[in-house]
């Protein structure tokens, strides 16, 4: 488990304080994958290094297990960092050793045996997928192949925590996939608490079980996925649940109204139920359909055309379960 609390870092220059963190708090449970997104510059990457302690945090304390890695220094603080996996968006292998090396190198360093470090590195190596490529150098192998390597060795010392910075953004859509899915089994598998940093909604929506949303050092909104999905109007739920722009309708034809309806299965959803009460077909202009922990959450933009009282619409949707409200220019806000 690793517990982040009040964590903040503060660059001084001469004539300005830069705040890259301010008072970051968060927690991952063991067998748990939690995303963490923003823009860049949000903080993102200064997070991940503050955590593993690349980059000492100006305060705050992080906690792995237990263990305060802010209060120790040196010989124990090298000791409690093998309890912790980097994964970079570049594996950064060394080209002049060999896949097997590369993975065994984290043992070196650690003072394992020759025989007991090959031994460990050709388990991992199987572990993701690359068993028969310990013989290889990084240059004989994919993106995706260099990925798992680097993921291999972040798990050399039997770390208890994997942090992952951006570890799909340099992948195709199948590869990024392929590694998503390997993450998601290594956790289940050996018990991780991980941490992956992306600007990718099609990530966090795949393999997290919780998301933060950073902004400008800060987070904003947190919670788990099924949690803040369900949140109408909250930004991360209108990242995770994307709806292209559409053209403001003219006034006569009706009131822009969304709708975000979480439907289980073999349920009507609200909307179909609602346009059958008014006897009307109440026109869809965008809509997105995402099914995250067994729950199929529809978020539309719906005309409710003149003829209708939008009022008794909205109401009528909240009482068949949906949330509901009109968009930005109607500036009403959801029940």
């Amino acid at each position: 488990m690793i517990t982040v609390t009040d964590l903040k870092k503060v660059y001084r220059q001469p004539n300005r304080e830069i705040r890259a963190l301010d008072g970051v708090t968060l927690s991952v449970p063991a067998d748990s994958v939690h995303g963490v997104i923003g823009q860049s510059g949000a903080g993102k990457s200064t997070l991940v290094r503050a955590i593993a302690l690349l980059d000492r945090p100006t305060s705050g304390t992080v906690e792995i297990n237990g263990v305060d890695l802010t209060a120790v220094r040196s010989a124990p603080l090298r000791k409690a960092r093998r309890r912790l996996g980097l994964v970079f968006q570049q594996a950064n292998l060394f080209d002049s050793r060999t896949i097997a090396g590369n993975v065994a190198y984290p043992l070196e360093l650690a003072g394992l045996g020759g025989a007991e470090r090959a031994a460990k590195a050709q388990e991992l190596l199987g572990l993701v997928g690359l068993g028969d490529s310990g013989a290889a150098y990084p240059a004989q192998l994919s993106g995706g192949q260099r990925q798992r390597v680097g993921i291999a060795r972040a798990l050399a010392t039997d770390p208890d925590v994997l942090l992952c910075d951006e570890p799909t953004s340099a992948l195709d859509p199948a590869t990024t996939g392929e590694i998503l899915d390997l993450i998601a089994a290594l956790k289940a598998r050996l018990g991780l608490a991980v941490l992956i940093i992306t600007h990718e909604m099609s990530v966090v929506k795949r393999i997290c079980d919780s998301v933060s949303l950073l902004e400008a050092g800060r987070l904003v909104e947190s919670g788990p996925l099924v949690e803040v999905v369900g949140r109408f109007g909250s930004r991360l739920s209108e990242l995770l649940l994307a709806l292209p722009p559409t053209p403001e309708p003219d006034s006569a034809a009706g009131v822009t109204v969304e709708v975000l309806d979480a439907v289980s299965a073999g349920a009507v959803p609200a909307l179909a139920t609602v346009g059958r009460q008014f006897g009307v077909d109440l026109p869809v202009l965008a809509g997105t359909v995402e099914s995250l922990g067994g729950v199929a959450f529809h978020r539309q933009r719906v005309l409710v055309p003149s003829a209708l009282a939008v009022d008794e619409v909205l109401a009528a949707l909240r009482r068949h379960g949906a949330q509901a409200g009109r968009t930005a220019s109607g500036a009403e806000a959801a029940a």
